[in-house]
């Protein structure tokens, strides 16, 4: 029988081999050392890549995980790997401002080949290098998917791994013309976190737009909910904190946030770890307004115009989606939850099944409130989940 060892090197396109090289990495970038651990123990490459060629050094540098960067090096890890944008571990800890990382990586012989220069986006001109060339795809064993609301998507290999290739058809709001600027497709390339599905690149084919993302063969949050109706505390609390440091991540991103405004239980995606990862955050870039109104300005569908920049709808989404993971959809009496966020309605969670603290029961109502000033940010719901996460005597997830 093969060790890991030799089945992660035997074959980088396999399925399976990829669903653990994703595991590992996972752990890397959760700071879960006791996990990364156990798989090195196991056999698995220290080096390992993504679809970026970033290991997992690469990621415990840029989150600032110091034992995880610690237990690599005590493994051999090569420190001097680059990814696809040359940079090396070093050069992410430095970027992220980790300096205890930096010396730990120094004294083990790592370097910097940017000279200290910062990654930054690049201009429109500068940025064909993220634009896909369509014959990469290989559809010979090709399959039909649901990963999301916007497009029809199917799996694909790409440089032979699983990714996910979804045509956009122009028709996604009419009327809209959808665009993808080669700034936002750079942007998006470069955003990097746990919980939110990685988005790979995209390219404009005649009317319709397609998008190569992340693949993740355990479905979504609508199927989980579809087979249990509701979720006992633990994982509903573990599976709430995953879209709210990823949906903060997302508002909190410099210069300027990315609000969601389409997040849903079909664009919550559930990885190899058992977590939940964010899609379709790029959906709201798609849009570009073409009616102008007869002051000249560019009119926009269904009357969005006062929520494509406001984070309070993504928090107030999220809280309907926290209730029915608690209480089961059919405890939302007789509200549609996919339209439930279109038009404000009024909202009274009542708590007959789940057994929640108080202070549960208030945010849930914070969140889902008509009121924008009661509304709180997902800095403080991330807070007061894992003050509440923590008296429940078990870790949720490892921060």
């Amino acid at each position: 029988m093969k060790t890991m060892r030799e089945i992660l090197r035997a074959d980088s396109s396999d399925d399976f081999d990829m669903q653990m090289i994703g595991k590992f990495l996972s752990f890397a970038s959760r700071g879960d050392r006791v996990g990364l651990n156990q798989m090195l123990i196991q056999g698995i490459s220290p080096d390992v890549q993504d679809y970026d060629n970033r290991t997992a050094l690469h990621l415990a540098a840029s989150e600032g995980h110091t034992p995880i960067v610690e237990l690599l090096v005590c493994y051999k890890a090569n420190v001097n790997l680059k990814d696809r944008w040359k940079r090396t571990p070093l050069t992410d800890a430095r970027l992220y401002g980790h300096r205890d990382i930096c010396r730990i990586l120094e004294v083990n012989g790592g370097n910097d080949f940017t000279n200290d220069q910062l990654m930054t986006v690049r201009h429109e001109e500068d940025s064909n290098d993220v634009k896909f060339d369509m014959s990469e795809l290989n559809t010979e064993h090709s399959s039909t998917i649901r990963q999301g609301s916007f497009g029809e998507s199917e799996r694909v290999k790409w440089r032979g791994t699983w990714v996910v290739k979804t045509v956009v058809k122009r028709q996604i709001c009419n009327p809209v013309k959808m665009i993808l600027s080669a700034k936002d497709n750079t942007l998006l390339r470069e955003l990097r976190h746990p919980n939110i599905l990685q988005f790979l690149g995209s390219i404009v084919q005649q009317e319709e737009m397609v998008l190569i993302t992340e693949y993740l063969p355990k479905g979504n949050l609508e199927n989980i909910l579809r087979q249990k109706a509701r979720l006992d505390l633990p994982t509903a609390f573990r599976y709430a904190l995953d879209i709210a440091r990823g949906m903060n991540y997302l508002h909190e991103h410099k210069p300027c946030p990315i609000v969601h405004n389409h997040l849903g239980t079909r664009n919550l995606l559930q990885d190899e770890g058992g977590h939940l990862k964010i899609g379709e955050y790029w959906v709201q870039m798609l849009y570009e307004q073409i009616n102008p109104d007869q002051n000249g300005k560019r009119s926009n569908p269904r009357n969005i115009e006062n929520l494509i920049d406001d984070p309070k709808k993504d928090v107030r989404t999220f809280g309907f989606i926290f209730y029915q993971m608690l209480e089961g959809r059919h405890f939302m009496t007789s509200t549609n939850f996919d339209t439930i966020n279109e038009e404000p309605v009024d909202f009274k969670p009542k708590f007959h099944l789940s057994r929640c603290t108080n202070r549960i029961h208030q945010l849930i109502e914070h969140c889902t409130s008509n009121n924008p000033s009661e509304i709180p940010s997902f800095g403080a719901v991330i807070e007061i989940l894992e003050e509440e996460s923590s008296s429940l005597g078990r870790a949720v997830c490892p921060c």
